[in-house]
């Protein structure tokens, strides 16, 4: 062999060494089969986590420092990161030993979730989900569960007398059957709608401020085309998820004779009661330093609300809806309030009277069928 071609082979022989290692830094492996070459894409096995510590549905005193313990284990690679997320908050990072310690002091009584996402060097990501309870010290438990909406989205739910409410606010953007809630943004477009008119928006049109506060639908978006109901229950799904349904006035006064008011309280208008509106609302968040006791777990937070086009009221009030709407004047609707500066519960208020205008966009809690 002349030297020539000696040079070539051996340039082939690097080409070939060059082209093994490119496909192995690239998760290919190289299979030689009677001369020929085939390339296998090696899958990546996701990691398995497990949250060890505290126990799920565990009763935890506020104030308690709790460690999150979680085992994450990947088996054909490393775990590069456990990060750690309470209530759907990211609140740390770790590295080998996977914990993260959560001080509970000023947390909000009542149910929590808590969730760790853990991720391999191959960007592998799995994922654990515990709920615990808090309760203040020396204090009732709550009974609590949980209910997920066709989106996903998982909202804390607690036992209020013979009712079951979810403590958090609805933020789906679609039905149950799956049907799109229109989003509508601009000023002049949520100005222009009318009291049939279905819609939905978060607030400042933030998708970020959803995971604290919510969305706010019209009365129509709530309702999903049904008719004004004064029953208790009022059946009436509408927004809500499966086997859960929109509360009516009805509803809404038994929750709050529950909490302490007589009937002729709860029948009155204006801000009605003594301490109940205290007892449903968080325990921070509340401008001015207007929070609540949450005593009840209802949890109620200050979302705002859209009124003919802009937002307002943020951290200051929040509205719910309710499936009745008032006798004559069908383009009003009955609704709760809850504010900053009240203890105790809306209905209605000086400027509205007999009810708020179908168009606004307030915030929507379920009770349980």
């Amino acid at each position: 062999m002349n030297n020539r071609a000696a040079c070539v082979l051996q340039i082939r022989k690097i080409n070939l060494i060059s082209l093994v290692f490119a496909l192995s830094i690239s998760g290919l492996s190289l299979l030689t089969v009677t001369g020929c070459h085939k390339t296998e894409k090696v899958e990546n096995l996701i990691p398995v986590c497990r949250i060890t510590s505290p126990e799920n549905e565990s009763i935890i005193e506020q104030g308690t420092s709790i460690s999150i313990i979680a085992n994450a284990e990947d088996t054909d690679g490393v775990i590069t990161e456990v990060r750690f997320y309470i209530d759907g908050i990211f609140v740390g990072a770790s590295n080998f030993p996977f914990h993260f310690d959560w001080n509970t002091y000023g947390e909000e009584t009542g149910s929590h979730t808590i969730i760790i996402v853990v991720t391999d060097e191959s960007g592998g990501i799995t994922s654990d989900k515990i709920v615990i309870n808090i309760i203040k010290q020396g204090g009732e438990v709550l009974v609590t569960d949980s209910v997920s909406d066709i989106d996903g989205n998982t909202y804390r739910t607690v036992k209020i007398g013979n009712q079951w409410w979810m403590a958090e606010n609805m933020k789906t953007t679609h039905y149950s059957d799956g049907q799109e809630i229109p989003l509508v943004e601009n000023n002049i477009n949520w100005m222009n709608l009318s009291y049939i008119d279905k819609a939905y928006s978060f607030y400042d049109n933030d998708v970020t401020n959803a995971g604290v506060y919510g969305a706010l639908y019209t009365w129509a978006a709530a309702m999903n085309g049904a008719e004004t109901s004064e029953l208790n229950p009022s059946n009436v799904q509408g927004i809500c998820p499966c086997g859960w349904h929109l509360p009516s006035d009805a509803e809404w006064i038994e929750l709050e004779m529950q909490l302490g008011m007589s009937f002729s309280e709860a029948d009155a208008f204006g801000w009605r009661g003594t301490d109940e509106g205290d007892k449903m609302k968080s325990e921070s968040g509340w401008f001015n330093g207007g929070n609540g006791t949450n005593s009840s777990g209802f949890s109620a937070i200050p979302g705002g609300e859209r009124v003919a086009g802009p937002f307002t009221g943020l951290t200051e009030i929040t509205r719910f809806w309710s499936t009745t709407e008032y006798i004559n004047l069908t383009h009003l609707a009955f609704n709760r309030s809850l504010s900053y500066n009240y203890s105790q519960v809306g209905w209605f208020s000086e400027h509205h009277l007999y009810g708020f205008p179908k168009n606004f966009g307030f915030s929507v809690r379920c009770v349980k069928n």
